[in-house]
């Protein structure tokens, strides 16, 4: 069965979670009460936080956690696997490790997106060399903890490399990666770099372990012009098993967002 997670932070604000961090017990009652499965945690380091009270507090409603989510650390913290610095990669795998170490204990994936985007250019085959190295201890340390990995899809618009399907399967075939290492596919990126949604669906198989929902315009989904319900039949006809969580703007409203998460949900699960 499918399951259904949403974006919360913990920390900091980001523009996909409808409550701020100071809320998070708020967001996972609503989650709870909207009939979803799990959260998607947005997580930028854990300096101070009470990862077992965490993991306590969704326990108490009932949800598990599909992924955390790393890209924050891209923006605030500057890191990145692929950073001319090699004190910068230093840095990034031990946040990764962080993640992986958390992530075992939550029984939670870990996003690699952003966190893959360059400081510098690069061709596309230097990129995924480059990229399967700087992942190499990450990989081998989440097989250890039991981890998957998910490197997420983004557009041309966000990254330089890796943007579609077809992509992400050539990387992940020139890398060798071991089976816990999957893809992230988002369906606004997927808009853009997907020529159809059912071909990329079939394409990437047993490698796609999560799923991003998000309109056309990154608004929540039926504000855009993307085929939800055709999109998500698709997922179900391929036998996907893992997670679809919200990663949209709260738009048009906050409020669109909360009331009308628990409604989708159930008419998806009918389909």
């Amino acid at each position: 069965m499918i399951k259904f997670s949403a974006t919360l932070t913990c920390r900091y604000d980001t523009l996909f979670s409808p409550f701020p961090p100071e809320k998070l017990e708020q967001g996972l009652a609503w989650l709870a009460q909207s009939g979803f499965d799990a959260a998607e945690f947005c997580i930028n380091d854990y300096e101070g936080m009470d990862v077992a009270g965490l993991k306590q507090r969704l326990d108490s409603y009932g949800l598990g956690c599909t992924t955390i989510a790393t890209g924050q650390a891209r923006r605030r913290d500057g890191l990145s696997l692929l950073s001319g610095d090699n004190a910068v990669v230093t840095r990034t795998r031990a946040r990764l490790a962080e993640h992986i170490e958390v992530a075992a204990l939550l029984g939670s994936h870990v996003t690699i997106g952003s966190l893959r985007a360059p400081d510098r250019e690069m061709s596309k085959t230097a990129y995924m060399h480059e990229l399967a190295e700087a992942m190499r201890p990450c990989v081998e340390l989440a097989q250890r903890c039991g981890v998957t990995l998910v490197l997420e899809a983004l557009n041309r618009y966000e990254i330089s490399h890796l943007h579609s399907a077809a992509d992400m399967l050539e990387f992940l075939t020139l890398s060798d990666a071991p089976d816990n290492v999957g893809v992230l596919w988002d369906i606004f990126h997927a808009n853009i770099e997907d020529r159809d949604f059912s071909a990329a669906i079939a394409l990437l198989g047993h490698r796609l372990k999560h799923v991003h929902f998000a309109d056309s315009n990154r608004a929540f989904p039926g504000y855009g012009h993307l085929p939800i319900d055709d999109i998500y039949r698709a997922l179900k006809q391929s036998g996907y098993r893992h997670a679809v969580s919200l990663e949209c703007l709260c738009a048009p409203s906050v409020e669109t967002l909360l009331e009308e998460a628990g409604p989708l949900i159930a008419r998806l699960r009918r389909l």
